[in-house]
């Protein structure tokens, strides 16, 4: 099971911050945390939530849904992160 982080209004919507869950890819993964939390919806596809995989930041482009995840991965989503 890939470890879930989630930030921000993610994890306000959700009421929780760290979870393991069960996905063979990024489509499935989103595809269980919007079933269990629809609000996510709209915030999850968004071009400019943060994604990183493994600490590393996953640009749009690389976000496809078929992008194959393994049980090791850690994975978290958040609102854009602006500042200087």
């Amino acid at each position: 099971m890939a470890v879930v982080k989630l930030f921000g209004a993610f994890a306000e919507t959700a009421g929780w911050r760290d979870a393991e869950i069960d996905a063979a890819t990024l489509d499935a993964l989103r595809q269980v945390l919007v079933a269990d939390h629809p609000g996510l919806v709209d915030r999850l596809d968004h071009p400019s939530t943060f994604v990183v995989l493994n600490g590393a930041i996953l640009p749009p482009a690389a976000r496809a849904g078929d992008r194959a995840l393994t049980p090791t991965d850690e994975i978290a989503f958040g609102p854009p992160v602006s500042g200087g």
